[in-house]
């Protein structure tokens, strides 16, 4: 993956519109010779099926893709109609988003959908002859000067157009690991493979675990502290703090059944990408007590004022990983991670 040297240390193949050189068509005549005895007409030979799959996706088709994208997205915001989103977004992009959406629409518009540049800086695709077919995205930095994000862009079938399968967004300091250029495209790992240090989707279930357990957690030796681990880390003890003595707070975090995709880098590692179901429940056990829900957006999600038994968030995360490969010493890191509350109860 070869990053553009103005922009940032990503070291993914640039994804942007460029022209070849137009090859002249040369026609070359045969002269077949006739007898009396007419034989068959020649048959066309097929050419060999590569020994290697191609990319599924080149640089012009993925800046389409990323265009048409980007008008679905500014046609949803300006709204705030997440039915607007569905002929570019799938789930779990598609809740994600609207669950945005009833944030701002909660909040008068103070808390914005967030930004989702759909300029790429570097492009990640698949090399594969099957589906589906997931591409990564690395973005240009938003106008914010946010975090740069990671779109993941899937196509479900050969007739099915590209869609937003879910976003991310890079952690500070994060370099991502060399890959393959977009036209020659990057192997797809298979969720149980054998060649990491760790099988894409136990590497998911032992992230989750992690962001469960913090360091009780069997893992935390197996990842790179990050950010993200240190701020949800923190924000727990905080809400722990919060409800002693008239209740309790737990939260859970399940990983999805098996990665959206794993795409392998130049050194036999891969990139793995996969979501992760998070649910913070805060029970009341002091009799009489109440739980007042002065946040208009869990209000405009639960439908409710104030909770007596419990209140409970759940929030859709989507997970970038770098798996070293089998043998390394290194351990896996954390390349992006999002969070993204779409629900909430009280009782």
């Amino acid at each position: 993956m070869t990053a553009r040297p103005a922009r940032s240390p990503l070291a993914a193949a640039p994804s942007r519109r460029r022209r070849g050189p137009r090859v002249a068509a040369v026609a070359i005549a045969a002269a077949l010779t006739l007898t009396a005895c007419a034989s068959s007409p020649p048959q066309p030979s097929p050419e060999p099926a590569p020994a290697v799959a191609p990319a599924a996706v080149v640089p012009a088709q993925s800046d389409r893709i990323l265009d048409a994208l980007g008008l679905v997205l500014a046609a949803g915001d300006k709204k705030l109609d997440a039915d607007a989103l569905k002929p570019r977004l799938e789930e779990p992009a598609l809740t994600m988003r609207g669950a945005e959406y009833v944030r701002a629409d909660a909040t008068d518009g103070k808390r914005e959908p967030t930004a989702l540049p759909t300029t790429a800086q570097a492009t990640i695709v698949p090399r594969t002859d099957s589906w589906p077919r997931t591409q990564v995205v690395v973005t240009d930095q938003p106008d914010d000067l946010q975090a740069q994000r990671i779109l993941v862009l899937r196509q479900d079938d050969p007739r099915a157009q590209y869609k937003l399968w879910g976003w991310s967004r890079l952690l500070p300091g994060t370099e991502m690991p060399q890959t393959a250029p977009a036209l020659v495209g990057s192997p797809v790992v298979a969720p149980d493979s054998s060649a990491l240090t760790v099988a894409p989707q136990d590497a998911l279930d032992q992230y989750a675990d992690l962001l469960e357990n913090g360091s009780k957690s069997d893992h935390a030796d197996a990842f790179e502290k990050n950010a993200s681990l240190t701020e949800i880390e923190e924000l727990r003890t905080r809400n722990e703090k919060a409800v002693k003595g008239s209740g309790t707070y737990d939260e859970s975090y399940t990983a999805d059944d098996e990665p959206v995709v794993s795409l392998g880098t130049i050194d036999g590692g891969a990139i793995v990408v996969g979501g992760i179901t998070s649910v913070a429940a805060t029970t009341i056990t002091l009799k009489g007590a109440t739980v007042p829900i002065s946040d208009p957006f869990y209000r405009a999600l639960s439908g409710k004022k104030t909770a007596s038994k419990s209140f409970t968030r759940t929030s859709t995360d989507v997970l970038v990983l770098y798996v070293p490969p089998k043998g390394s010493d290194d351990n896996m890191r954390v390349l992006a991670f999002e969070s993204v509350i779409t629900g909430a109860k009280a009782s």
